[in-house]
């Protein structure tokens, strides 16, 4: 006896609960830097440089400092380190001098520690052996340094200082790009001043716009900020790729969507 069978199936969430990157304040702040930097087109240019006289590689690791230049002309300096690995992968860290080296006030008198947080001994593992035979290779382009790595020397970093971004290759072939649309975004500290109250039809300050440096609320708590904007964005490319697969933030496709 053959009895039919209707499946259906049904799901509900409640929206509410979840933030949308409109009211997530780092969200909403570096989608917005992204569309400003659309909007200008081929006449925007990235705030970050790498200071070619700071770089130095050794037992394959680069280091170096990048410079970012803000609105005012402060120069923020930010320490970058790759870790060249045998594997032929590299590891890309960019911190922040004052943080790293707690020179910067906490609010409240908060205990929160100062540098940034680094979560990397526990979420990478194995595969780590940097690269023996990591070396500069001379090229004549100016503002460039290149190094090969990895098993026989067939992987490439091509670095370019100003803007900065970092070209990635493997037997010559370019596989990811990072910065290629100048949307590095790092959130330098910066103590905070408080704005005067916008009145009912009065023009609102810019620095009435980024409260969400300091703090924001949702769903009736609210989230104090003692160590101020510290939100990293990045714009990565992968040339000739139409798939990239990866874990989104929430449910969705493997297959990963721009998010700008």
């Amino acid at each position: 006896m053959f009895l039919p069978y209707t499946y259906s199936q049904t799901g509900t969430v409640k929206h509410e609960n979840f933030k949308t990157c409109a009211q997530s304040g780092f969200c909403a702040r570096n989608r917005a830097f992204a569309d400003e930097a659309n909007r200008h087109g081929s006449g925007w240019t990235s705030a970050y440089a790498l200071d070619g006289s700071s770089i130095t590689l050794k037992d394959g690791s680069l280091n170096g400092i990048i410079h970012k230049t803000t609105q005012s002309g402060e120069i923020v300096r930010l320490p970058l380190t790759i870790h060249f690995l045998s594997s032929g992968a590299a590891r890309v860290t960019v911190d922040e001098e004052k943080r790293a080296k707690g020179e910067i006030e906490l609010r409240h008198d908060s205990r929160a520690r100062k540098e940034r947080y680094d979560a990397s001994e526990f979420v990478l593992v194995g595969g780590l052996d940097k690269s023996k035979t990591a070396a500069f290779v001379k090229t004549e382009q100016e503002g460039t340094t290149r190094v090969s790595f990895g098993a026989g020397g067939k992987h490439e970093a091509v670095i370019k200082h100003a803007p900065f971004g970092i070209e990635f290759l493997r037997d010559g072939e370019v596989q990811i790009v990072l910065n290629e649309r100048g949307l590095m975004n790092v959130e330098h500290w910066r103590a905070k001043v408080d704005s005067p109250k916008v009145e009912d039809g009065a023009e609102e300050t810019e620095e009435a716009r980024e409260e969400t440096w300091w703090d924001e609320s949702f769903g009736g708590n609210t989230d104090s900020k003692p160590r101020g904007p510290e939100s990293v964005a990045l714009d990565i490319t992968f040339p000739g790729y139409d798939h990239v697969f990866g874990i989104p933030e929430h449910t969705g496709p493997l297959s990963l969507k721009q998010t700008r």
